[in-house]
């Protein structure tokens, strides 16, 4: 495994290099009309995540306001067109491109290919939920057919994730009936190896995060399909959790952390490139959350910058993010126990489910003080079990405010689901940085320029400061 990833994370860097231009999601690049999924499932999964960790993660923490300020982030109002242009073409060409290939020989190999037909669903309902979630209409069922739909129309947000909900129902129903005898695709899979009961959980965790989102528009649509969610099995423990894994080598680590190499030296903490914002900062050190050392460097205790002072490479203040969250072999994480926790929480507040609040939150508390205090690979921090168990008993009787502001901390370094937390609750609230040509934080990017051009039914561009239907 550890040879095949430094491959395909050479070759990730060399494409993240060279700024295609290819944005057009009606011309495949590919040349391949078959794909083992050993070989393609890797380079998927690295390319996909080598870009949420850079480009995403590097440009746009402060959308979401986890950042004080990051470089050419769309923070203040508008989307760069590279930006936008090009996380459109690493989802529908480099993710979702290769994985229709891998879906299609695993339904034309029958039964024994149920283990990857699944896998590639699962990753393919995952892209377009927050395709979805950065757009808002995307193209859907006509995506990725171009000699059928040379200019696909753009489906509805509502649409996009009820189809993703049937996408992932399809792939759990697989894995369900799986035989005995199957294709061992261990090898590709960096996320969980090829075992199939984390794959099933995933799934329907992910299903959960969408149907979410969906109640906040429809809970007449939402509600009974998340009760049913709720007694299916989910990612419940923090050795299931969701992630690519990186190492501590020159080709296989982080990008966020070669990023902060190259261009200025250094570690996270002796290069003070980024900084938390204040309303991440004020939320942990209020709470007295035991996460604070592991995530802030804060030796002085003079607290974080002023937003309206701040620029990447100079933010301000004397608070950085810690070398513990910005490390060569620090995992991109996809999914924890915690967040699944905290929506049980939610619910049981708002009389969804019979299920208790209080014991539901506690556990989320623990879940992810835990993994960030040990339990994530290569932790270079702890917090004891005492500490975790200590705060969770001081903290007191549980609010809904509570939910959404530990579902926020929660979603730290991971970007899309950040800025649907914080769209989807309204909590906390974030304020327009200093200067910004929105009225309030942004709400959604811009569609790429080549895909206007090419695609007569792309929408205009809304304001980016629109709300999504979800958050209505």
């Amino acid at each position: 495994m550890k040879n095949k990833l430094s491959y395909i994370l050479i070759l990730v860097v060399f494409l993240l290099g060279s700024c295609s231009d290819a944005l057009d999601i009606n011309t495949n690049p590919l040349v391949a009309s078959s794909a083992d999924p050993n070989v393609v499932l890797p380079f998927v999964f690295v390319q996909y995540s080598s870009r949420h960790v850079t480009e995403l993660g590097t440009r746009t923490m402060d959308v979401s306001q986890h950042l004080a300020f990051c470089f050419n982030s769309p923070a203040t109002g508008p989307t760069s067109s590279f930006l936008t242009g090009n996380t459109w073409n690493m989802y529908y060409t480099q993710v979702l491109g290769n994985l229709a290939l891998v879906e299609a020989d695993a339904i034309e190999a029958g039964p024994t290919s149920n283990n990857i037909n699944a896998i590639a669903k699962i990753f393919r309902a995952k892209a377009f939920f927050e395709l979805s979630s950065i757009w808002e209409d995307v193209p859907f069922s006509e995506a990725l057919d171009g000699a059928t739909f040379q200019s696909p129309n753009f489906d509805s947000q509502a649409e996009v994730f009820a189809g993703c909900v049937d996408i992932l129902n399809e792939a759990m129903d697989l894995i369900d009936n799986i035989p005995e005898s199957f294709v061992d695709v261990s090898t590709g899979d960096l996320i969980y190896g090829g075992n199939m009961d984390l794959w099933r959980r995933w799934a329907n965790s992910l299903k959960i995060r969408i149907l979410m989102m969906t109640r906040n528009a429809d809970p007449g649509s939402a509600d009974p399909q998340l009760v049913t969610a709720l007694n299916q099995p989910v990612i419940e423990s923090n050795d299931q959790t969701a992630m690519l894994r990186y190492l501590d080598t020159p080709a296989e680590a982080n990008a966020w952390q070669r990023l902060i190499e190259a261009f200025f030296g250094g570690t996270a903490e002796s290069s003070g490139v980024y900084s938390p914002s204040p309303v991440l900062y004020n939320l942990i050190t209020e709470k007295g959350d035991p996460r604070e050392g592991i995530l802030f460097f804060d030796p002085d205790g003079n607290g974080p910058p002023n937003l309206g002072t701040a620029t990447f490479g100079n933010p301000g203040g004397n608070t950085h993010i810690s070398n513990n969250a910005v490390r060569n072999d620090l995992p991109h994480i996809m999914f924890t126990p915690a967040e699944i926790d905290f929506y049980r929480a939610e619910l049981a507040m708002a009389g969804v489910t019979s299920e208790d609040a209080q014991s539901n939150f506690d556990n989320g508390l623990r879940n992810i003080l835990s993994f960030w205090g040990g339990d994530i690979p290569g932790a270079t921090a702890v917090i004891t079990p005492e500490d975790i168990e200590t705060y969770i008993a001081d903290y007191g009787p549980v609010t809904m405010t509570d939910i959404h502001e530990e579902l926020y901390l929660e979603s730290f370094i991971r970007p899309i689901i950040a800025w649907n937390t914080v769209r989807r609750t309204g909590v906390p609230t974030l304020d327009p940085y200093p200067g910004a040509s929105i009225s309030t934080y942004l709400r959604r990017f811009n569609y790429p320029p080549n895909e206007v051009a090419s695609n007569l039914n792309t929408p205009p561009n809304l304001p980016t400061d629109t709300p999504h239907w979800f958050e209505n």
